[in-house]
């Protein structure tokens, strides 16, 4: 199912009341009644708009990596390295229940749905894959495996949000630095021969 599809039928009020209730309460124990009585509507109205609670899980998260993505093309980041992430610690600010329901939630779609999930999120790194390239082109990162390291940009990303949500949180130009920082190592560090002991 294309991902405009996904969404189709669900409107926008309802994917932003699920996306609320969900990172409140975790998929798990949100209930589509808890639902329509957020949005104004019977238990079994909802049912018009979406078919089950997971497909709703899928339509919030397919949703939120959509508007991530739009958010990037009309965001005024410079387009390499150091502009996708500064673009992504802002929306981690900016909207941290997207963060949340991503990391946390996306375990309870299906394979199927998983696959979707796995084909908007490479659209959402494809930017950031296209800064590494022209950074190789020019000489600036040596990256053998672009899979795992897009990964572990990623992985640092969600330990940038880990860093702010500490019980006494991290400043947020120390967190920038840092992430800049080991971005730039990592995307450097296959051109320095690794020795043994």
């Amino acid at each position: 199912m294309p991902e405009a599809a996904a969404t189709q039928g669900c409107p926008e009020f309802l994917l932003q009341a699920a996306c609320e209730l969900m990172a409140e309460h975790g998929y798990g124990a949100m209930s589509m009644r808890q639902l329509a009585s957020r949005v104004g509507l019977q238990p079994g109205s909802l049912y018009h708009h979406v078919t089950s609670k997971q497909d709703l899980l899928f339509d919030v998260l397919l949703h939120i990596l959509a508007q991530r993505l739009e958010a990037w093309q009309r965001a005024p980041y410079p387009r390499d390295l150091h502009g996708y992430l500064g673009f992504r610690l802002a929306r981690q600010r900016s909207h941290p229940c997207e963060e949340l329901l991503l990391r946390h939630e996306a375990r309870h779609v299906s394979a199927s749905q998983q696959a979707w999930l796995g084909q908007a999120l490479d659209r959402l790194q494809a930017p950031l894959r296209h800064a590494i390239e022209h950074g190789q082109r020019r000489g600036e990162y040596l990256v053998q495996d672009i899979v795992s390291t897009l990964a572990a940009i990623q992985a640092l990303i969600e330990t940038a949000d880990s860093l702010r949500n500490r019980p006494i949180p991290v400043d947020e130009a120390w967190i920038a630095a840092w992430l800049s920082r080991m971005c730039s190592a990592l995307l450097r560090s296959a051109a320095v021969p690794v020795t043994r002991l």
